[in-house]
């Protein structure tokens, strides 16, 4: 078969265009690579998008902000965790058995219906199971582009883009509460979900004019693993989550008795399968086993510091206006938020200069010492400490990204490179969910119960209304002291875990760990 432009040319074709047909490729990957991005980028931000609108959340489908309903609000954020943990290990396949674009563009779809129903939501509940459905759509995302990337990019410049592909996810999650609070506090929490329609829309678009089909595989999927991962990991934090409201005895340890048991029967069920949903074999190897450890205990501290420092920031100003100013909160997270990905280059650069080790030591250190600082506020903190201790916990975060991701890449060999860190993205949203249901559910009960042992006050015969007025304003004062009491013990236990978690650090990069 003759080739079209060796008939152009006459004979072979000039090197220079050779050259440009190699440089319009590699271009073209590059544009469908930032296409992929944009959604990825667009569902992390919803993952955090709320923290900083949880308040107005519930006081306006909830008719009032109750600590009930800051239990059932934390819902909101899990549910979406949940359905990304799900997704996350399973959709790089179903992509290749049906299509890469194909399946990229239906997950936007999912995206785009479940923020729709959540800007109609009329009850938690309701907003709680439209965050799941929306999260389904945006967990796929990752994994399809990691395939993509597998499939249409050279061995030499996969890392490359794999790593856009992460620096895209962790930028939407750094700018999500901020996106979040502009939202809400100039348009209303439920144009953070309506503004996505049109976003997905246009990539939708580009993704139909800029990214080919793939070829389709025939691939395995288990999808009865799937299945035992989903009810395992649901049922679980459900019974965590809600233990406390619903009771331990009849709801939440039974709940969470079955759900451990579907675990079980996952992990037994994956390591009999012939190809396995997650490859638990990986954890063989001690420097990945390590690693997924470190990072689910990053998970655990860091959701507990994107939730509660907005919280800190509206308890403290309870109860004047500034308790339901979502900008108060957003202003204030964002000081953790931003020093993450100048941690990470941090971080990175030290890794090539003396090991990864030593930085993932220093950056646990790091955020252990400033949430430590942190659980030492008060209502009269100042400005500048608040920034300061901040901004310590938010580098030293983002310093254990590129060690533990770097020793997850080591630790395998290259053909499950996307597999590997697929599991390691998991282990941090399974330790935020795991973190936001049992320290959510811990703290409701203290407070409560703090609350019974010192209640309102109420108009006694013969009491004056200066005299009432007098102790509801006391009462006032002991309320703000218990919820940053309780505040304090957050940041506290999160500063714990990051201390526990320099052991599995220190076992990062070991020489006895060959790449399985």
């Amino acid at each position: 078969m003759v080739n079209p432009r060796e008939a152009i040319y006459g004979g072979a074709v000039p090197r220079e265009i050779f050259m440009e047909d190699a440089i319009n490729t590699s271009r073209n990957r590059y544009i469908a690579l930032s296409v992929l991005c944009a959604g990825i980028f667009l569902a992390a931000i919803d993952q955090t998008v709320v923290v900083t609108v949880l308040p107005r959340i519930i006081d306006d489908l909830e008719g009032g902000f109750s600590p009930a309903g800051v239990e059932r609000a934390g819902w909101i954020i899990t549910a979406y965790l949940f359905g990304f943990a799900v997704v996350l290990p399973l959709m790089g396949r179903v992509a290749d058995l049906y299509g890469h674009r194909r399946t990229y563009g239906l997950a936007m779809v999912i995206f785009a219906l479940g923020s729709l129903l959540c800007a109609f939501s009329d009850s938690l509940y309701a907003l709680v199971g439209f965050r799941a459905l929306q999260a389904v759509g945006g967990g796929a995302m990752v994994p399809i582009a990691m395939a993509v990337v597998g499939h249409n990019f050279p061995a030499g410049k996969r890392a490359l883009a794999l790593g856009i592909i992460g620096a895209s996810g962790e930028a939407g999650g750094v700018l999500g509460p901020l996106y979040g609070s502009l939202i809400g506090q100039y348009i209303g929490w439920r144009a953070i979900f309506y503004l996505n329609i049109p976003l997905v829309l246009v990539i939708v678009w580009l993704l139909w004019r800029y990214v080919d089909e793939s070829k389709r595989y025939k691939v395995a999927i288990d999808y009865r693993s799937a299945a035992l991962m989903a009810l395992g990991l649901g049922l679980t934090t459900l019974g965590v989550s809600g233990g406390r409201e619903a009771g331990w005895y009849g709801f939440g340890l039974p709940l969470v008795g079955l759900g451990l048991a579907l675990i079980i029967a996952f992990i037994f069920s994956d390591l009999r399968s012939e190809h396995p949903l997650v490859n638990f074999q990986l954890f063989s190897n001690r420097s990945f086993a390590s690693a997924n450890i470190a990072h689910f205990l990053v998970g655990i501290a860091l959701i507990t510091a994107l939730v509660q420092v907005p919280s800190f920031a509206y308890s403290s100003g309870w109860p004047a206006s500034s308790y339901s100013d979502p900008m108060t909160g957003g202003l204030l997270l964002i000081r953790l938020t931003l020093m993450i990905p100048a941690g990470a280059i941090v971080g990175g650069l030290l890794c090539g200069r003396v090991g990864g080790r030593l930085p993932a030591v220093f950056g646990f250190v790091l955020s252990a010492f400033g949430l430590w600082r942190m659980s030492l506020w008060d209502a009269d903190v100042g400005a500048m400490r608040q920034t300061l201790d901040l901004l310590i916990a938010g580098f030293g975060f983002g310093l254990v990204i590129a060690p533990i991701s770097l020793a997850v890449v080591n630790s395998v060999k290259r053909r499950r490179m996307a597999s590997a860190s697929a599991v390691l993205t998991t282990s941090r949203i399974i330790g935020m969910m795991v973190g936001l249901a049992a320290l959510n559910s811990w703290g409701i009960s203290k407070f409560q119960q703090a609350q019974e042992a010192d209640p309102a006050p109420v108009p006694r015969r013969g009491m004056s209304v200066t005299e009432y007025l007098e102790e509801l304003k006391l009462w006032e004062h002991h309320s703000v002291e218990t919820i940053l009491g309780v505040l304090s013990d957050f940041f506290l236990i999160a500063a714990v875990v990051c201390v526990i978690a320099i052991i599995p650090s220190l076992l990062l990069f070991r020489k006895d760990s060959e790449p399985y």
